[in-house]
């Protein structure tokens, strides 16, 4: 009766974007928005499979009466302020006057919107000036920006994940197995969400898209860490072929996550590979609870949450696994000399691009470049047409510059000041 009463989700998937004109007057728009975030982005989800529309349970500490009483208040407060809503509309002095609605603008520079990001980054100080920098556009330029977006933008992991059912104590048999316990499969559920991988955009670790290493695998992200979990049971057994492959995927994993339901504890060489550096074994304990043992190489450094000996709860137990194996991958990735992370790669391979095509310049030469970069003119309406009279007045003007000389252009004074030279001169020879 419980589960019954229980607040359930919309069964219809909504996978567009929802707008006003799509929904119908029956939707709640809030309600539509949250399950089409849940439905394409399941990284929001508090709870994996628990979609976000679903209404909260109310709650245990407070009684129906108040519940009813809460409710009484807010729809007096309610009633009250309508009617001293309605006894000012009737009241002409607490009427405010109407505003027109502003009307967009066109902006007169067509680099009006660039200037106003840069000065919303604020790149238009003189401190951010060492940040900013113009740099000059060719092929090598767009080329080297191509690869930039191709590196990777997030920290990637991939994660093996075996089932090893009562009485397995080989890896053909291990790898056989193509379904687990239910206990397992909620487990693995919960690890991230299924991705298809023929669809898949992210990051893969190293699967097929072509179905040979499986259709589907659990998958988690966030803004800055992608993990990609191997699952033995997802991947096909058919052939020998098939194992092998299944064995090479799984093996070189640094980071092993082992569900053992076999009676003996889990031994290292089951699986033979050099690699598998951590190994996370879980052993299912009555009332729900789940033994942790963690193997690990003497030279990797400490990691957590999880420690050797943990007993967790099932309902935190794939939440506090997946931590535990992403800073298992992280302390091992640590070892590496010379090791970089992704932002650091990126970072120095943007300086180096900065570095190579810089332009320099000066802070006025920047700013008049980006303030002005290229001639802009406004011409005025009639600027195809001309006056007669113009035309007239230019056409005389061109006729002969020395007999239409104005009486004070240079011309028409320099003429004059060779005939004062030649008049003084004759009357010096006369004398």
């Amino acid at each position: 009766m419980k589960d019954f009463m229980a607040p359930q989700a919309k069964r219809r998937c909504r996978e567009v974007v929802p707008t006003w004109d799509a929904i119908r007057d029956d939707e709640d728009a809030l309600d539509e928005m949250l399950q089409y975030l849940g439905t394409t982005s399941p990284e929001c989800l508090q709870r994996a499979g628990m979609p976000l529309n679903i209404p909260a349970l109310p709650p245990t500490c407070i009684s129906e009466k108040q519940e009813n009483d809460v409710m009484n208040a807010i729809l007096k407060q309610y009633t009250e302020e309508k009617g001293f809503a309605d006894k000012c509309n009737n009241n002409l002095n607490m009427r405010a006057m109407e505003q027109e609605e502003p009307c967009p603008q066109r902006p007169q520079s067509a680099f009006y919107y660039c200037r106003l990001l840069l000065n919303i980054l604020g790149m238009n100080s003189w401190e951010k000036r060492s940040n900013f920098h113009l740099l000059r556009k060719n092929e090598k330029l767009l080329r080297e920006l191509k690869n930039l977006d191709s590196r990777q933008c997030r920290e990637t992991h991939k994660i093996a994940v075996f089932y090893v059912a009562e009485g397995q104590e080989d890896k053909h048999s291990i790898l056989t197995n193509t379904s687990g316990s239910q206990a397992y499969e909620d487990f693995v559920s919960g690890l991230g969400w299924e991705v298809n991988l023929t669809n898949h955009c992210g990051f893969l670790g190293g699967l097929q898209r072509n179905k040979s290493t499986g259709f589907s695998t659990p998958y988690f992200a966030t803004s800055t860490v992608e993990v990609m979990f191997h699952v033995s049971t997802r991947m096909p057994p058919d052939s020998d072929d098939s194992l092998t492959k299944k064995l090479r995927h799984l093996g070189n994993d640094e980071v092993h996550i082992v569900w053992s339901e076999h009676t003996r504890d889990y031994r290292r060489g089951i699986i033979p590979t050099e690699f598998g550096d951590v190994l996370i074994v879980i052993y299912p304990m009555k009332n729900h609870m789940y033994s942790v043992q963690i193997m690990k190489k003497p030279e990797v450094p400490f990691f957590g949450p999880l420690f050797d000996g943990a007993i967790v709860d099932g309902k935190i137990l794939p939440t506090m696994v997946r931590a535990t194996a992403i800073n298992a991958s992280r302390a091992l990735k640590s070892l590496i000399p010379l090791y970089q992370n992704f932002y650091e790669e990126r970072a120095r391979y943007l300086e180096t691009i900065v570095h190579h095509h810089r332009e320099p310049t000066t802070f006025e030469d920047y700013a008049a470049q980006v303030f002005c970069p290229a001639p802009f003119h406004h011409l005025p309406a009639d600027a195809g047409s001309c006056p007669k009279n113009q035309q007239v007045e230019n056409q005389a003007a061109q006729l002969d510059g020395n007999d239409f000389a104005s009486p004070m252009s240079p011309r028409a004074s320099k003429s004059r000041m060779s005939m004062k030279l030649r008049r003084s001169s004759g009357s010096a020879n006369k004398s």
